[in-house]
């Protein structure tokens, strides 16, 4: 009796997420450029039906940084990001439409747990909070009282406010 239960619970509840496509959109995908260091251009394993739930935080104040968080992120992104990101990937309007008004923390969580790709989480957790002030710098966010820290309610606690000019 219990294990039919289970069964009908589940069923029910891959219907209710089938269902409940309301603002989703495709993953962002990379690929390796000529010039990465690890090697020659190779398309990421991708599944092209997994869809990603875009929350809104719009209510939520705008990330906080200071610009001398921004500057060491620029040099993280040139040393680690920028050999296999193109330019304008992660600067810009496609940016801009896939992370304005969402979590810091959706960034940070993401960035933090898949980049780098040949070794996702190995920086320290400022290299990537530097990292994300400098996204926000480098797509008109601006700066404000206080720098990003890694205390995730207050990364839940604020949106990512950039503009495209």
């Amino acid at each position: 009796m219990r294990l039919s239960r289970w069964i009908v619970l589940s069923g029910v509840t891959v219907i209710a997420c089938a269902t409940a496509a309301t603002n989703v959109r495709t993953p962002l995908g990379a690929h390796l450029s000529p010039g990465a260091r690890t090697g020659a251009p190779v398309p990421l394993r991708v599944d092209p039906n997994a869809k990603v739930i875009l929350s809104s935080a719009a209510g939520l104040p705008p990330a906080s940084f200071l610009p001398p968080q921004a500057v060491r992120g620029k040099q993280v992104y040139e040393q680690t990001c920028a050999t296999c990101h193109q330019p304008g990937q992660l600067v810009g309007q496609g940016f801009v439409e896939s992370w304005n008004d969402r979590l810091v923390y959706d960034l940070y969580g993401l960035v933090r747990g898949t980049m780098p790709l040949d070794k996702p989480g190995g920086m320290k957790d400022q290299e990537y909070l530097d990292l994300i002030a400098y996204l926000l710098q480098a797509n008109h966010a601006p700066p404000g009282a206080d720098s990003l820290r890694a205390d995730t309610l207050a990364l839940r606690k604020s949106r990512i406010a950039v503009t495209f000019p």
